[in-house]
């Protein structure tokens, strides 16, 4: 079984103590180390997940949950922005060029840092099948 060092997951949306008792969520994350990117060091914790969101940090009680994962000695974060990006335009034709960086943790690209994807020119647009900003989004 191949381990990854990360598990990432969205901005927490409820901290406590301990997770709600009598609640349900879809899933649990057991004994990770919670990075939240304030800075403040890591702490151990356990991330209930409901709906695609974090529900609540805290300490698992037996809070029911459809899935259960232990995470120990893993680190769960809420997600890391690539700064550097240049493109994302390879991911409109290949999914699978984002690999890299999901696998790594990263949830959010600042593209076109060294060129932009639109507006282009005649020639351009016409290879990539859009030219202006509009087009490129749509």
């Amino acid at each position: 079984m191949i381990r990854q060092p990360l598990f990432v997951v969205g901005i927490a949306l409820l901290f406590s103590s301990a997770l709600p008792a009598g609640e349900r969520f879809d899933v649990v994350l057991k004994n990770g180390r919670i990075v939240d990117g304030t800075g403040a060091p890591w702490h151990a914790a356990d991330v209930a997940i409901r709906g695609g969101k974090i529900a609540a940090i805290g300490r698992w009680n037996g809070a029911d949950a459809a899935k259960i994962i232990d995470v120990g000695g893993l680190i769960v974060a809420p997600g890391f922005i690539d700064m550097m990006g240049q493109t994302a335009t390879p991911f409109l034709t290949d999914p699978s060029a984002a690999n890299n960086l999901i696998t790594q943790g990263v949830t959010t690209i600042n593209a076109g840092e060294g060129a932009s994807a639109a507006p282009l020119g005649r020639e351009e647009g016409t290879k990539a099948g859009w030219s202006t900003f509009r087009e490129y989004f749509d």
